[in-house]
């Protein structure tokens, strides 16, 4: 799972952050635009719930915060309606509870928007470009490994 999740915040961050190669021949106008980039569904809620589970090297704890109160305030400065209405709703919690191999953060989407992408990298990549790719180190080299989980609400 953790391989996956990494891949996956691998492949969004370097599909985001990558210029497209540029062309010695076009010999055909494009009619067509590119495909808009997809949301990774490892950041969709759909049921109208959700958590992140990161599990955090001990002496990466500072490096991971970082990263978090960036993200916390790029969630809070957004003029987005989207991301407005899931700033509103996203909690980050840090766990009590002392593991001797991590520390555990926790981010409960309630509610999730159906459709919204709650990927901590590419809110990033979109509100601070030139800070992303060392965001995204700093993100990377303090996560033991992530869990997701979609929530459906009983009550």
């Amino acid at each position: 799972m953790r391989r996956i999740v990494l891949s996956l915040i691998a492949c969004v961050f370097v599909a985001s952050s990558v210029a497209p190669a540029a062309r010695t021949q076009d010999p055909l106008p494009q009619t067509v635009a590119p495909p808009a980039p997809q949301p990774s569904q490892a950041y969709l809620f759909s049921t109208g719930a959700g958590i992140l589970f990161f599990y955090v090297k001990p002496d990466k704890v500072a490096d991971f915060e970082s990263v978090v109160t960036k993200l916390a305030a790029v969630l809070d400065a957004s003029e987005d309606p989207i991301r407005k209405q899931q700033a509103s709703a996203w909690r980050m919690f840090k766990s009590v509870e002392a593991l001797k191999d991590s520390a555990i953060y926790v981010f409960v989407f309630d509610p999730a928007l159906p459709g919204a992408d709650y990927d901590p990298v590419k809110l990033l990549g979109e509100a601070v470009p030139t800070e992303a790719q060392g965001l995204y180190e700093r993100l990377k080299a303090s996560i033991v490994r992530v869990e997701r989980m979609g929530l459906a609400k009983l009550r």
